[in-house]
């Protein structure tokens, strides 16, 4: 398990990182408030992960300076959809990515079959079905 702790005002914020069964668990408690919590398959990009929340940490505590009159519940929720906003737009950008891959082996893939479909003798009709027990 890696960890991070950090100061905002008179609350103190931990980070961490730690395996969870076949994959990665990343979160980051606000003083003692569990605030956000990511799961990742792939180590490559949990740790990608993990250092880009670690910048945008450090970036939220330079914006948003902490105020001592601000309730806790407030902050709380304001840091959570700060992470989250983070979050998600790193995984749009993976999952980008990812479509782009999988579309590409589509097209690759129907070149093929084709390819193989004017070979074919259509003797036997086949298809899927799905029969009942």
């Amino acid at each position: 398990m890696t960890t991070r702790t950090y100061k905002y005002g008179k609350y103190t914020c931990k980070a961490y990182k730690k395996t969870c069964g076949k994959g990665f668990e990343i979160g980051f408690t606000f003083g003692g408030t569990e605030v956000f919590v990511g799961n990742f398959i792939h180590a490559k990009e949990a740790n990608a992960w993990w250092t880009m929340m670690n910048h945008e940490v450090t970036r939220f505590g330079k914006k948003y300076v902490a105020t001592p009159n601000a309730p806790k519940t407030w902050t709380t929720k304001f840091l959570s959809n700060y992470m989250y906003k983070a979050y998600y737009s790193y995984l749009d950008r993976q999952f980008t990515k990812y479509q782009r891959n999988f579309t590409h082996a589509v097209k690759q893939g129907e070149r093929r079959y084709t390819f193989f479909k004017r070979t074919w003798t259509h003797d036997m009709p086949h298809y899927t079905f799905r029969k009942a027990a």
